[in-house]
């Protein structure tokens, strides 16, 4: 029993730790979660490491936006993101989600701009609060990873490009919660644990 105890503190730990492990990535990669959190996470030519976009519910001011809906606040340095809209259809043709990029809040060089996320889910989190009543002009749409999250790398021109970088930005969106490798890993710590025990009983 008392080694089953540490294999499994061993196990935990592993998982836990598993998404700190993952190496820089090779362009500025924000990813949005629909509970609100958010993060920015730099590729080794801008320094590395990784920036909170903690989200918040505010007003949004884009076509058809709600008075109360997510958003994260991205402050680009060089020029601001193209407005639009990042629609994601489900594996139905529905629209699931919408990655908006609005306007800068005042015009300049680092001067904020607000991400907001809109999810059609109805599960509760900050995020479902429903979808804008119209969108802009400048509209992408893409398909939903049922398996993990959307990976939305725009092209020159379209919502969220950016020039701050040579190869522009990724975006890595989540349509639920963060449940995604970390408990994968931790399923199968456990997994390994069950098998490690029934052996350790058979012996």
């Amino acid at each position: 029993m008392k080694i089953s105890r540490i294999v499994l503190a061993v196990l935990f730990a592993l998982a836990a730790s598993a998404t700190t492990l993952r190496a820089a990535p090779l362009l500025p990669t924000f990813s949005f979660h629909e509970n609100g959190n958010g993060r920015l996470e730099l590729p080794l030519l801008f320094g590395g490491g990784v920036i909170p976009l903690p989200g918040t519910l505010t007003s949004d001011p884009g076509p058809g936006g709600l008075a109360s809906a997510l958003a994260f606040t991205a402050h680009p340095l060089a020029g601001p993101f193209p407005e639009g809209d990042v629609v994601l259809l489900d594996a139905s043709g529905h629209v699931s989600d919408i990655l908006r990029f609005d306007l800068e809040t005042n015009p300049g060089p680092g001067s904020p701009q607000l991400i907001f996320f809109y999810s059609n889910d109805h599960g509760g989190l900050l995020a479902d609060t429903g979808l804008p009543s119209s969108m802009f002009s400048n509209t992408v749409i893409i398909q939903e990873n049922p398996s993990g999250p959307t990976i939305y790398t725009p092209m020159p021109g379209q919502p969220g490009f950016s020039t701050d970088s040579p190869l522009g930005d990724s975006f890595r969106i989540f349509s639920t919660p963060d449940t995604g490798s970390t408990l994968l890993m931790l399923g199968a710590a456990i997994a390994g644990l069950v098998s490690l025990r029934r052996k350790m009983v058979a012996m």
